[in-house]
């Protein structure tokens, strides 16, 4: 069966908070929802990859975000992030259909398209690697709380 992409809606949240917590990152349904809009306000734009069901239904199987990251010494970049398929439906091209799809909003938008993979997802590395996209520079990330970050209802 092949997935298919769309823009993510708010009735997606259930399946998205399923797929953000496979990446580690713990979201209520209604928590996704406010910040689903948030994204979308500041000019950033979410899709889901589905499997057709009987009666109209669909399953969400997957999920990515494109963000534009606008730096003084960078420009504009866009950046993917958040791309995740269920574990049972990784290999069957929900990956790449979702790729293509923030790749092709990205594209008019900007020079160039980043993708950060923690070091220990080394499946998502050759991934990205059989996708075009070529090691830039290793960095550590360092992170001060300002306040602590609620997710959770």
């Amino acid at each position: 069966m092949k997935a298919y992409t769309r823009l993510a809606a708010p009735a997606d949240s259930h399946a998205l908070a399923g797929l953000l917590d496979q990446l580690g990152y713990r979201w209520t349904p209604s928590g996704l929802i406010q910040h689903m809009a948030l994204l979308r306000q500041k000019g950033h734009e979410i899709w889901v990859a589905c499997y057709p069901g009987g009666e109209g239904e669909e399953e969400v199987i997957g999920c990515i975000s494109a963000i534009l990251d606008v730096r003084l010494a960078e420009g504009c970049v866009g950046e993917i992030v958040s791309l995740v398929v269920m574990e049972e439906c990784r290999g069957s091209g929900a990956g790449s259909a979702l790729l293509q799809a923030a790749q092709a909003w990205l594209e008019p938008k900007v020079s160039s398209i980043r993708i950060r993979a923690n070091t220990r997802r080394e499946k998502a590395h050759g991934f990205y690697l059989r996708a075009g996209y070529v090691p830039h520079k290793t960095q550590q990330v360092f992170i001060k709380q300002s306040r602590p970050q609620h997710r959770e209802d």
